[in-house]
């Protein structure tokens, strides 16, 4: 079973619901509604975060054309984007920001070089060599998002790149690290039966072992903490990694602040 803690709990404690129900994704979510220390909240229906969309229905898409997301950006590798195009409204505007991404057979392939998925991910997730080319784009296209439109940023799972992207911004917006941690977490609530498939399939098709396999899938505190303490002992600070890779200086942050904050 995919460790699911108390904390994950704390993202879905907020006033108004976030889950965006899909008969095609399983852990597409609205980042809005969350608090910021100024106690202004993030405005609802602008940015989400999601897992993999190529299996959207009809009705999918009508929701998504109900909410006006009209922009995607796409975090997965070259090969998984053309294996699993994304489903997109008519004159959406995509993105594919491949840099540094891999997939789940690769994070097995490695893990069995580390002690175990633990470690792995933790390796994985402390390499932030490609996240100027990978997020900087990112935060351009949420700073240029019109005000009557939305977007979606997604991975396969909508746990690792996506997580990493939803932490910064959360980050920016300046919402508390345990509720940035919540929401991380929260993908081993919505992704918990899709997870156990790709477990399966790891140990039946890679020969990783469960507890290995499970611990590659599953969110864990330490691995977000892990991008944290990289960004740390690289730039000092992770306000100094947004200025010197990112360009988010005070006036750019606060720019994003208000356009996204209420």
């Amino acid at each position: 079973m995919l460790a699911v803690l108390p904390v994950a709990a704390e993202a879905q404690r907020q006033p108004q619901k976030r889950e965006v129900a899909l008969e095609g994704a399983f852990n597409f979510r609205d980042l809005g509604g969350y608090t910021a220390t100024d106690y202004r909240r993030i405005t609802m229906r602008r940015v989400y975060r999601a897992d993999e969309i190529g299996k959207l229905t009809d009705a999918d898409m009508e929701e998504l054309k109900r909410r006006k997301i009209y922009t995607v950006i796409d975090f997965r590798s070259e090969d998984e984007a053309a294996a699993a195009p994304d489903r997109l409204l008519p004159g959406a505007d995509y993105l594919l920001l491949p840099a540094g991404s891999g997939n789940s057979t690769d994070s097995a392939i490695s893990a069995k070089g580390h002690v175990s998925g633990t470690d792995a991910m933790v390796a994985f997730y402390s390499d932030i060599s490609a996240f100027k080319e990978k997020y900087r784009p990112f935060f351009r296209k949420l700073l240029m998002l019109p005000d009557t439109s939305a977007i979606v940023f997604h991975c396969s799972a909508g746990k690792d790149h996506t997580g990493i992207a939803a932490a910064l911004f959360l980050y920016i917006m300046d919402v508390p690290r345990e509720t940035i941690m919540a929401d991380y977490m929260a993908t081993n609530i919505y992704r918990k039966v899709e997870n156990e498939k790709m477990i399966d399939s790891l140990v039946n098709e890679q020969g990783i072992d469960r507890g290995t396999a499970t611990e590659i899938m599953e969110a864990n505190p330490l691995y977000l903490e892990a991008v944290f303490s990289a960004l740390k002992r690289k730039y000092g600070s992770i306000d100094s990694f947004l200025y010197k890779e990112l360009g988010m200086d005070e006036p750019v942050k606060l720019r994003l602040r208000e356009k996204f904050l209420q």
